[in-house]
């Protein structure tokens, strides 16, 4: 009689669970540095290099094993956004909202393949994320800005970034800042400038391209009209 494989005998591939728990560990480790509004794509990626189940075994363990990647996902991502954000844009530790309601009904939802279950959660578990903090997109966005201010600023590159519309994130980043993009990037390049002229003695045209400024009119244009002065005048009144 030909030896079965441990495999074969139990319906499920080693090589198969120690791939799949692979990849599960790997999206939880990253899951505080990915924003909820992502998820859905997040999940698109993760289930593309999960190797389909081939018997029920391995589709019940499968499943097991996305639902509690999905509640461990859900609540580290919501309390890493809640910590990143602490006190912008009225942001309130008591949001309301409950990862895990994203997944009701999903243990008893046998029709669906366990893929198409988590995807379907990530989808309401973004929607759901969203609809509890509408400013979200916003946030991540004054992040990008504090972060890139030097770089040409585009509303439809910055929305595809943080996962929404470009009329929603123009709407709610005017609620969260009271400005918009443009002014912000424009504020956040101002204050360096200012800053770099009073800490350093940088030349004026190296002051106008480590803030971003195309040349070193820009610089003297935008100081002027915004301090009433020039560049060298306001360094010369800030420097002791």
């Amino acid at each position: 009689m030909p030896k079965t494989s441990p495999g074969a005998q139990s319906g499920m591939r080693s090589h198969w669970l120690m791939e799949t728990v692979r990849e599960c560990q790997g999206l939880l480790s990253s899951s505080p540095f990915l924003g909820p509004n992502h998820l859905p794509k997040t999940a698109s990626a993760f289930l593309a290099r999960l190797e389909a189940p081939q018997t029920p075994v391995e589709k019940l363990l499968q499943r097991g094993l996305l639902l509690e990647v999905a509640l461990q996902f859900g609540h580290a991502a919501h309390t890493a956004f809640h910590r990143e954000h602490r006190g912008r844009g009225g942001l309130s530790d008591a949001c309301g909202f409950v990862p895990a309601a994203a997944m009701e009904g999903w243990p008893h939802d046998l029709a669906r393949s366990p893929a198409e279950a988590f995807r379907q959660w990530a989808r309401r578990y973004a929607e759901a994320f969203r609809a509890a903090h509408p400013l979200s997109c916003a946030l991540e966005a004054e992040d990008h800005l504090r972060k890139d201010f030097r770089e040409p600023v585009s509303a439809d590159a910055l929305a595809r970034r943080v996962a929404c519309t470009t009329a929603f994130l123009r709407r709610t980043f005017k609620q969260l800042t009271s400005k918009s993009l443009l002014e912000y990037q424009s504020g956040m390049r101002l204050r360096e400038a200012m800053r770099l002229l009073r800490a350093t003695d940088l030349k004026m045209e190296a002051v106008a391209y480590e803030v971003g400024y195309r040349s070193k009119k820009d610089l003297y244009r935008v100081i002027q009209a915004s301090l009433g002065c020039t560049p060298l005048e306001y360094r010369r009144g800030h420097t002791s």
